[in-house]
């Protein structure tokens, strides 16, 4: 099991460096497509909300069923918590300054800046668990007397 929590956090840590990617991937996109629901910054959203979650979800209950350290298990869940952030906090408070899909504002901008400094803390969080994962998966395992 300690393997399957190594894969599973090298997995996460590697769709967290494809977020960033993507990111770029989106923002680039010249001209703007006339639907929004074919841009490609939709990638980044579709990841970012739904897979590194769902990852991060597995990589934590796999985790706790490997018996690894609460530091790697938390790193492993680490993920969804800043997930909400975004969601929940700053996408909300960009909201409350002004932002909209049209127009931004300089206090919107302020607030959406700390998107990219929660990135970073995601970045963070899964290399954190990679290395746990695999210091956990070196460690020798003693049998329950």
């Amino acid at each position: 099991m300690r393997k399957v929590l190594v894969v599973c956090t090298v997995v996460q840590l590697a769709l967290v460096v494809l977020q960033f990617y993507l990111a770029t991937y989106g923002a680039f996109e010249t001209p703007r497509p006339a639907d929004p629901d074919a841009a490609a910054i939709n990638w980044h959203v579709a990841n970012g909300f739904i897979v590194i979650p769902a990852v991060a979800l597995i990589t934590t209950i796999i985790a706790a069923i490997a018996r690894a350290p609460g530091k790697v298990i938390a790193a492993g869940a680490a993920p969804i918590v800043l997930v909400a952030v975004q969601m929940f906090v700053l996408f909300p408070l960009a909201e409350l300054a002004g932002a909209t899909m049209d127009r931004t504002t300089p206090a919107s901008l302020f607030v959406l800046g700390f998107h990219a400094v929660v990135g970073v803390l995601l970045l963070g969080a899964a290399i954190s668990a990679s290395r746990g994962a695999r210091a956990h998966a070196r460690a020798v395992a003693v049998p329950a007397v």
